[in-house]
């Protein structure tokens, strides 16, 4: 019995070396990915949104500080318990399911929280109050400030026409956000509150977010993420979490999956105009949507389909290719615009595209969409007019909100 044992030992000793081996080896491995090769672990930059499925971006920020940025668990009431977090019933109740799209109004260039946004709504009955939907190029996100945003000069503008300080323009647009997110935007955050006109700047993301993160069309960018989170094998992620070659794995199979996704739009015209169809007739169904409910409520709604500097190229006569190719993007674009034609709601919809078209008004972009800050004041000038008039042409005052009446 003793000699039997002791093999039995010497091979537990192997193992266990081998083991060893193994372990120093991976954290020698995961140290030279950190330093030498600059590899990251995985960090969510925009935390989870319960039915917008994404939030706000936030830089910098470890993985751990997500759940309480603006608008997340923590900030509705959730507490963190030793596995998850769970509702605490001694704080405060929600007034209205509003709050779940409160921190639509808290982004970088916002000028007006949804509590200063209640205030003003309910303390000024008679202001005029616009609301903006749409994506970071209606964020005005590449101003260096927000008092140098298009909807800043937008309402500064508004005031001076009208002669009037109790105009407002209210920014409740997310980057990365497309057309279905804009139109939940609207339904819960913009339409249990009083608004005298609601203007969506919108297009660009319907067009090019399925081949930017290989989503289905008119789908969230992240919704691909969420799924592979869910319905995969829980470890991985989490290991990515952790360990910078793991996430680099991770990271690398997406990269393949969108690059191959975009060599067929580009290369496959099967592909790319079934694709196409599908892109466009989903936004013009979310907008048309939101008009129609804005036309049943009496209210002022407008859609400006905005600008891409792909296309406003194209039509200079130079190169400059997107996410897809010139050609593509061309293409989509006027698929789009000519769906919008053909809409019922035609006449409530703005074409930007054209705004950066002339002499050398393409220096604008400060990159393939969003304006640089002479950009923006092309954008606020041209939406002026039409805001103006559909301001001008509404007959009804939209009455006070009910939370207005109700008690704190």
């Amino acid at each position: 019995m003793t000699g039997l044992g002791k093999p039995a030992r010497n091979w537990a000793r192997a193992i266990v070396a081998t083991l060893g081996v193994f372990a120093a080896s991976g954290i020698v491995a995961e140290i030279a990915a950190r330093t030498v090769f600059g590899l990251e672990t995985l960090q969510y930059r925009r935390p989870y949104q319960p039915v917008f499925v994404s939030g706000d971006y936030h830089y910098l920020m470890p993985n751990e500080q997500l759940p309480y940025v603006p608008g997340g668990p923590v900030a509705l009431g959730y507490r963190e318990g030793r596995f998850g977090l769970y509702y605490d019933a001694a704080t405060p109740p929600p007034r209205s399911s509003t709050t779940l799209a409160d921190f639509l109004f808290t982004h970088r260039h916002a000028r007006y929280d949804a509590a200063e946004i209640d205030r003003i709504t309910c303390a000024e009955p008679d202001a005029t109050l616009v609301h903006v939907l749409g994506g970071s190029v209606a964020q005005g996100f590449s101003a260096d400030e927000a008092p140098d945003t298009w909807h800043a000069r937008l309402e500064g503008l508004l005031r001076d026409r009208l002669q009037r300080r109790d105009v407002y323009v209210f920014n409740g647009a997310m980057g990365g956000f497309v057309s279905v997110q804009e139109k939940l935007a609207y339904h819960l955050a913009v339409a249990p509150r009083r608004a005298s006109l609601v203007l969506f700047v919108n297009g660009y993301n319907d067009v090019t977010i399925p081949a930017n993160s290989g989503v289905r069309p008119g789908d969230p960018f992240q919704l691909g993420l969420r799924y592979s989170q869910l319905f995969n094998d829980g470890f991985i992620w989490w290991f990515a979490r952790h360990s910078a070659i793991a996430h680099t794995v991770l990271q690398n199979e997406f990269n393949d999956h969108v690059t191959e996704f975009r060599r067929r739009l580009n290369e496959d015209d099967a592909v790319f105009h079934k694709q196409a169809e599908a892109i466009t007739d989903i936004y013009v169904e979310n907008m048309n949507e939101v008009l129609g409910a804005c036309e049943a409520r009496g209210q002022p709604c407008l859609v400006a389909v905005q600008p891409a500097r792909a296309v406003t190229a194209g039509r200079l006569g130079t190169q400059s290719d997107d996410i897809l190719s010139q050609k593509r993007m061309t293409e989509i674009y006027a698929l789009l615009l000519k769906k919008v034609a053909a809409s019922p709601h035609r006449g409530k919809y703005i074409d930007l595209t054209r705004i950066f078209d002339k002499g050398e008004k393409l220096q604008l972009f400060a990159d393939s969409v969003h304006p640089n800050y002479a950009g923006q004041q092309v954008m606020a000038n041209a939406l002026l007019a039409p805001a103006l008039a559909a301001l001008r042409a509404s007959t009804t005052v939209p009455p006070l909100p009910e939370r207005c009446r109700k008690k704190e």
